[in-house]
């Protein structure tokens, strides 16, 4: 079928006359059902293989779904649909149309190919500086993508337990929830060694991902290797993976799976030894923290180990960053703050979270002086959303009451500046409405998409529910049938979270 289909492809292509419609045609008419469906069947028959140790018949079915007409369409779609679609590469091309898209996807071939250099660009961090981040062209991203589900099912069957980052059915929600579970009893580890991995994607080293990748090693050694353009020069890449390469994340995670049994296997294997040392790992991508029952513990025998597993793989703690804390100090993970206040553990919003925050709605505020109001809702509702449901599973309401006041007070302002001349009371009039039992409601009329007058009002925090996340089970993946069931159960389960008054339309 896939080769009928490059065949017509081809020949259009070579005829000329035609040839965008009916690349265009070929793109539009696929059956996205079934090639999700057959792609799914061959990651599954890799996880498979993997569980059963037969490395071979691995290899043999990576090759079968990085050459299919399934898996190459499949690659081209969540390239041209996510939201770098319209970022490029060096050569400054995007698969914009179907027709682009069809071709993309024929010239997805393993034979001859070469990886261009990335696109250097800089991002701002939180601490004022900028990260840097490699943007793959067109062609080089689709082949990631299409290595990716290839990998995926390998690096699923092989991970950590408790590894949650950049994986399919878990989230920041699961690691923290785990957090909870691993120290919020009476008898639970006082002491966390929270640890930071020093430039983790940008030192890698290409010979340790080159031996114990799964995958086709000349491709792989192509995207190490390619190198980057920066500001018109082009540099080399000894060390690391790329930052926006669609591969990286599973290839980071990969390299990083073995850190709990490294942890574990530092105590050594006695059972009593492993219960009293009372060892967790919870990670994140490279974010991680080690629970143990004593700063001894995991300063002198937990960081050796850690230390030794991080330098086969090119990579080093930071010292500045990597510390042990007690549990009764708290400590910061994935945005929250984790302390035991009088024995009770507490998870909440972390300052430099909440601050991170406001600064953004002051920042969106201050920048829209001469906005609608309309207009300023907008902007500011998808933010303060976002962040709600970000942290809807902790201890937040308090935060979420405290974020609703400092923002009326920024609005209040901006509406008193814009009218210097009136009284407080017009300006309430103008900008704010009582409905029900909400007063002081931020809110304005609009038309809505389908012609009826509405009112469009601020989104408030205090409206997302506090609601307990539930925990993916350790050892549950999407490539093993025998969980299918259980993680149907969980997606039936996920209803919609109630946001009282959440709509910003009314």
């Amino acid at each position: 079928m896939y080769e009928e289909k490059q065949m017509t492809a081809n020949d259009t292509l070579v005829s000329g006359a035609g040839a965008s419609s009916r690349a265009a045609q070929m793109w539009d008419q696929a059956n996205w059902t079934y090639i999700e469906a057959e792609v799914k069947r061959l990651q599954l028959r890799i996880a498979k293989a993997v569980r059963e140790g037969r490395w071979g018949k691995v290899k043999v079915l990576q090759r079968l779904l990085t050459r299919s007409y399934h898996g190459k369409m499949l690659a081209v779609k969540r390239v041209t649909e996510n939201r770098g679609k319209r970022t490029p590469g060096v050569d400054g091309k995007i698969w914009s149309s179907p027709a682009a898209r069809w071709n993309g996807m024929l010239s997805l071939r393993h034979r001859g190919y070469r990886a261009m250099p990335l696109r250097r660009v800089y991002i701002p961090k939180s601490n004022g500086k900028k990260r840097p981040l490699g943007i793959p062209c067109m062609r080089c991203r689709a082949m990631q993508a299409l290595w990716k589900l290839a990998l995926e099912p390998v690096a699923e069957t092989l991970a950590d337990p408790n590894s949650y980052g950049f994986r399919p059915e878990r989230s920041t929600a699961d690691a923290i929830e785990q957090c909870f579970i691993a120290l919020a009893r009476r008898v639970s580890p006082e002491w966390i060694l929270e640890g930071d991995i020093r430039g983790c994607f940008d030192n890698f080293s290409h010979l340790w991902l080159r031996e114990h990748i799964p995958m086709d090693k000349a491709i792989l050694r192509r995207w190490l290797e390619a190198g980057y353009i920066d500001e018109g020069t082009r540099f080399e890449s000894r060390a690391g993976t790329p930052q926006g390469g669609i591969a990286s994340p599973v290839i980071a995670n990969m390299a990083l799976d073995g850190l709990e049994a490294a942890v574990h296997a530092s105590i050594g294997v006695s059972k009593l030894a492993r219960r009293t040392a009372k060892l967790n790992v919870i990670r994140y991508a490279d974010d991680f923290v080690v629970t143990g029952a004593s700063k001894e513990v995991l300063e002198s025998v937990v960081l050796p180990a850690i230390r030794r597993f991080m330098a086969v793989r090119g990579l080093e703690l930071s010292e500045e960053k990597t510390r042990i804390t007690r549990i009764t100090e708290g400590f910061d993970f994935l945005g929250q703050n984790v302390r035991k206040y009088g024995g009770k553990l507490l998870i909440k919003p972390a300052r430099k979270s909440v601050s991170s925050l406001l600064e953004k709605v002051r920042g969106i505020i201050k920048g829209n002086a001469s906005a609608t109001q309309r207009a300023l809702i907008q902007q500011l509702n998808p933010v303060i959303r976002g962040w709600a449901m970000y942290h809807r599973h902790i201890v937040a309401k308090a935060i979420f009451s405290l974020i609703d006041s400092h923002i009326w007070q920024l609005l209040w302002r901006w509406a008193l500046r814009r009218h210097p001349t009136k009284g407080a009371r017009w300006v309430r009039r103008r900008y704010f409405r009582t409905d029900g039992q909400r007063s002081w409601d931020f809110a304005t009329e609009a038309v809505r998409s389908d012609g009826s007058i509405g009112s469009l009002r601020l989104f408030r925090a205090t409206t997302v529910a506090i609601t307990r996340h539930v925990k993916v089970r350790g050892p549950a993946h999407p490539f093993d049938p025998a969980w299918t069931p259980y993680f149907a159960r969980r997606r039936a389960a996920k209803h919609p979270v109630g946001l009282s008054g959440a709509t910003p339309w009314c």
